[in-house]
């Protein structure tokens, strides 16, 4: 599947540009499958379970693009704070243009916390163990959220 052809799905034509000028052309086989079989497009819910640099993280990544870009908020959730900063930088850096605010949360990282709780972003990255302390403090915070991505799942009971 051509990275063109994600215009059908909702995907804005800038955003597409923006993922040709970093040469993704062609959408690899999970991700093509997880938009037109999955449909992580359109709303749906899936679970993507495929070797290492299959393209998941991509799929979490055009699930929360398309959700942000529909004004739902969105948690991006990942296992440990160096990813959590690597992913923040990268999707702020890459969104911002388009009006899609990204914000973070880990442990060593709060200075986002109350714009989360009151629900002011498109995007949070937060680490798995700081989005149960999120819960904690706040039990309806999910009440405002459209979309979550695990990415790194399987690190969960690490």
């Amino acid at each position: 599947m051509q990275i063109t052809e994600l215009g059908k799905h909702g995907i804005r034509k800038s955003i597409v540009s923006m993922w040709q000028s970093l040469g993704i052309i062609e959408l690899l086989p999970i991700q093509a499958t997880a938009v037109t079989d999955g449909g992580i497009l359109d709303g749906r819910n899936a679970v993507i379970f495929a070797p290492t640099s299959a393209g998941k993280t991509f799929v979490g990544e055009m699930a929360a693009i398309r959700a942000a870009s529909r004004l739902q908020r969105v948690f991006y959730l990942v296992p440990q704070k160096a990813l959590a900063e690597e992913k923040f930088r990268e999707f702020r850096d890459r969104y911002r243009a388009f009006g899609i605010n990204v914000v973070i949360s880990t442990r060593d990282r709060r200075d986002f916390d109350r714009r989360i709780h009151r629900g002011e972003f498109h995007i949070a990255v937060v680490v798995f163990e700081k989005m149960q302390s999120l819960l904690v403090a706040n039990p309806g915070l999910l009440d405002k959220v459209g979309l979550v991505v695990a990415d790194e799942l399987q690190m969960v009971g690490d």
